[in-house]
């Protein structure tokens, strides 16, 4: 009786998780990536991207959607006769799509594609001292800023592990491609991690 039971929890529980991936089921996260931060005497640097998303699974395992990346990062430098502060706030959408490769346990696999724009905004302040032409000490002063557009293009491989049939922890590895306008392309290795809730579809709800 005891095998009974715990088989059949077994199977609940798969046809849960296959649930939170099939037609009409709707998918709501938020990651954490580009974290770093470094500290060396009275010089330091930051950096973090936040990025809520939600999508909808338009067919079985495939979700289409879209994430909101916010991002900052800052950095001081500072030496006997300068000290400098910048500052960069990017916000940006991405809309992405996503494939979970067919399975019904608690650990699952995708690929994610996404492409996106996003607007940053920039600040550099400076104040230092040098000796000028007649010996003296000439103080300087600098604060500069600036808006920029940039694109993103970046393709993955994530991973979910179901906590409960509607929760996961998530953890996305991808490399990027960002363009800066008149500017050099640039690219870079990301990995985020965060948390997510699958939705089901209303006609598995109502079940």
């Amino acid at each position: 009786m005891k095998n009974l039971f715990l088989l059949g929890l077994g199977c609940a529980l798969a046809s849960s998780a296959f649930a939170q991936t099939e037609k009409g089921a709707r998918y709501i996260g938020a990651n954490v990536g580009n974290l770093s931060y470094s500290r060396s005497d009275k010089n330091n640097s930051f950096s973090a991207t936040l990025t809520p998303s939600a999508g909808v699974f338009v067919g079985n395992n495939f979700l289409l959607g879209a994430g909101l990346p916010i991002s900052y990062s800052r950095g001081h430098f500072e030496t006997t006769f300068q000290k400098s502060t910048r500052r960069e706030v990017e916000v940006g959408l991405a809309p992405f799509a996503r494939y979970y490769l067919p399975g019904s346990g608690a650990h699952r696999f995708f690929g994610h594609l996404q492409a996106g724009i996003a607007r940053g905004s920039y600040r550099y302040q400076s104040e230092g001292m040098y000796i000028g032409s007649g010996g003296q000490m000439v103080a300087t002063k600098e604060d500069q800023r600036s808006n920029d557009t940039s694109t993103i293009f970046g393709a993955g491989l994530g991973y979910n592990y179901f906590l409960t049939p509607g929760a996961a922890l998530e953890v996305v590895a991808s490399y990027n491609r960002y363009g800066y306008g008149d500017y050099d392309s640039a690219g870079a290795l990301n990995v985020s991690a965060g948390f997510a809730v699958f939705l089901p579809s209303k006609g598995t709800a109502a079940k």
